[in-house]
């Protein structure tokens, strides 16, 4: 099994243990990945802000890349995901092909007919793989609240694979890991980090929500699939603290280090000394698990 893959920006800065365990744990599934060369930015929702052709045609710049590999295209980010399948949508428009095609042109590259399907690595682990019988080092005892966010599984005719409204992936994932997965009501909540630069204190309102029913729900941790997530819940979780004088101390962890955990990987093969807030309560519980040490 082969994709081509579009790590993104946040996965080389704030997240290089997304990207990290990403890779490490597809090639423990014998899951081949082939970057894409010479990637750039989708534009994320800023480049569409300014200019909506433009947007589209710097995320279409990736897909027509992989269609110059003939391989779907796969994207850990939640946002490169949603703007990447947005735009492979596109491209089968006629009136926004033609448009997505002169910008292109002019940065010296040809739209290619070959159809690619763009998959978020939530969808390929749950839909596309089965690594049941690969679980080394089952994560009973571990009780997590699975956030999905607003992108990974929204619109429904972009996305598809997964309920829009209460998505359950991650948590099938999860339990396939020997974890338990919290019923988190608030999973497909913004977590408000579109606007946590010009409107803070609204950010941090919706983030502490979500922090607040995670707690109240005695996880020990919330998992994702998002870079943009993650810079509320965990990047910002200490400066929330401070700001609402309460304490949550809940460590932020990707649905690939989990696996990665499970599949009997250790945290340091998987970048999880890279976290800005620490995972060590996760990866003790994990391996002070007494059915795991019987």
């Amino acid at each position: 099994m082969k994709y081509s893959y579009y790590s993104g920006c946040s996965l080389h800065t704030t997240a290089k243990e997304f990207n990290i365990s990403t890779q490490v744990i597809m090639k423990e599934l014998g899951v081949e990945l082939e970057e894409l060369k010479d990637w750039s930015c989708c534009g994320g929702s800023i480049a569409g802000g300014v200019s909506h052709d433009m947007g589209m045609a710097l995320a279409a710049r990736n897909v027509v890349l992989a269609q110059n590999q003939n391989l779907d295209l796969v994207a850990s980010c939640s946002g490169c995901y949603n703007k990447s399948a947005k735009a492979a949508k596109a491209l089968e428009d006629p009136k926004e092909r033609a448009k997505i095609t002169a910008v292109l042109e002019d940065m010296g590259m040809e739209v290619s007919d070959n159809n690619i399907k763009v998959k978020n690595i939530v969808d390929v682990l749950i839909n596309d793989i089965d690594y049941t019988g690969k679980i080394k080092h089952p994560l009973t005892g571990l009780k997590v609240a699975c956030y999905y966010g607003c992108l990974m599984t929204r619109p429904d005719d972009i996305t598809g694979w997964d309920s829009p409204l209460y998505p359950m992936s991650m948590d099938k994932l999860s339990e396939i890991c020997g974890a338990e997965a919290v019923d988190f009501r608030a999973k497909t909540k913004c977590c408000g980090g579109p606007i946590l630069v010009h409107q803070k204190e609204v950010a941090y309102e919706l983030t502490k929500a979500l922090l607040d029913e995670a707690k109240s729900l005695n996880a020990d941790c919330i998992v994702l699939a998002c870079p943009l997530c993650a810079t509320n819940l965990e990047i910002r979780q200490k400066e929330i603290e401070k700001y609402y004088n309460v304490s949550y101390n809940l460590p932020i962890v990707y649905i690939t280090e989990l696996i990665g955990l499970a599949l009997g990987i250790s945290p340091q093969t998987l970048g999880m000394n890279k976290h800005v807030l620490s995972v060590k309560a996760v990866i003790d519980k994990v391996k002070n698990n007494p059915l795991v040490a019987a």
